[in-house]
């Protein structure tokens, strides 16, 4: 199964893990965790039609994150009554290559406290989502492209507002717009609303479209004045695998043997045949008896306990997934990632373990704190 879900390379670079993306009608959850096992991937960034669910993730173990829901509102340009601008003393121009340096500055001004999905997932830091939103703008401004505009709002000869456009046929959309906060509530934002209405309509668009956050309210109470509907709403999740990220505690061959599993079961008083009885393993359609998934437990235990992170390891949590079963005499990799330390808070271990084949049959997240 083919899943909408690629490898994003500018969020990546950005936030310095290995980030994925995709659109769903539906989220598939089994097949979206053996795309993000395949990838190693760090974060899923999932976005559909409200309502999208993809909380079930959560059962691997991994963090699940209602980051947003986005709103798009549209417009049909062909009823567009013309309104005249409320700010006489600003004119909005298009951007040229003078202006780069004032719309980047801009950005960072209307943005430092604007709050998107992306600020939703602790793993994103502040500094980086705003670089995301000067990077975006740039990508407008600079250089030209002719299905793409930016507009921008001069007062006095200094750059109070932009808005950064894209036109795909007949449809045009207002991609991101941003108000000095100094300049804010003077309706400045209705007139780039109504300046960029105008343009895409002199330019032979049929539509308009916008989108926002579901909260924030104050654009789109003015979009329902200048003659928008809500058309779409979509949700977004972030899926935290963290397959890659942080740093390599152990990587290793593990084996478990029959007389391993048979004290494990003495210990435990588990003495499933599907773990002692051959016989019984063949009837259940195995070659041999199945390692107790505690076993694995214990290794991980062992692992931390006495060489990474080592003794004074105390093992806090662990949510294990046990995705094929780990047979008896085989040879499987034991791979252990873990996370920098935050301060005053547990590190997050994550542990797979993957047949010869590279199929993942364990899935294991850990938190740990070393007390010395």
């Amino acid at each position: 199964m083919t899943l909408p879900l690629a490898h994003s390379p500018l969020e990546s670079a950005r936030f310095g893990l290995r980030v994925m993306r995709g659109r769903f009608d539906r989220v598939d959850e089994k097949a979206v965790l053996e795309t993000l096992l395949a990838d190693g991937a760090d974060v899923a960034i999932l976005r559909g039609p409200t309502p999208l669910a993809a909380h079930g993730l959560q059962r691997y173990g991994m963090s699940v994150i209602h980051a947003d829901t986005l709103v798009y509102y549209a417009c049909d340009l062909n009823r567009l009554e013309h309104r005249a601008l409320r700010n006489a003393d600003v004119v909005i121009r298009p951007a040229h290559a003078d202006d780069v340096a004032a719309v980047e500055a801009l950005v960072i001004a209307a943005f430092d406290a604007y709050r998107s999905h992306y600020h939703a997932n602790p793993l994103f830091a502040h500094a980086d989502v705003l670089d995301g939103y000067v990077e975006w703008a740039m990508g407008y401004v600079r250089p030209p492209h002719e299905a793409r505009a930016t507009w921008v709002a001069v007062k006095a000869g200094e750059v109070i507002g932009f808005a950064c456009c894209a036109r795909d046929g007949t449809i045009g959309e207002g991609v991101l717009y941003g108000i000095h906060p100094d300049h804010a509530g003077g309706g400045l934002y209705t007139d780039l609303i109504r300046h960029t209405q105008s343009a895409f309509a002199q330019e032979g668009c049929r539509s308009m479209r916008v989108s926002t956050q579901v909260w924030n309210y104050a654009v789109q109470k003015v979009w329902a004045r200048e003659g928008f509907f809500l058309s779409e709403a979509l949700d977004t999740w972030h899926v935290n695998a963290l397959l890659s990220a942080g740093d390599a505690l152990s990587d290793h061959s593990v084996n478990f043997s029959q007389a391993d599993v048979d004290a494990f079961a003495s210990l435990t008083g588990d003495r499933n045949p599907m773990h002692t009885d051959h016989a019984a393993a063949r009837d259940a359609g195995f070659d041999r008896p199945l390692v107790h998934g505690m076993r694995v437990g214990a290794e991980l235990s062992r692992l931390f306990g006495m060489e990474a992170p080592g003794p004074g390891t105390l093992l806090l949590r662990s949510s294990l997934s046990f995705l094929l079963p780990i047979r008896t005499g085989v040879s499987y990799r034991l791979t252990v990632r873990a996370l920098p330390r935050p301060v005053g808070r547990a590190r997050l271990a994550v542990a797979t373990v993957r047949d010869a084949d590279g199929d993942t049959c364990v899935l294991a997240y850990c938190d740990l704190l070393k007390r010395t």
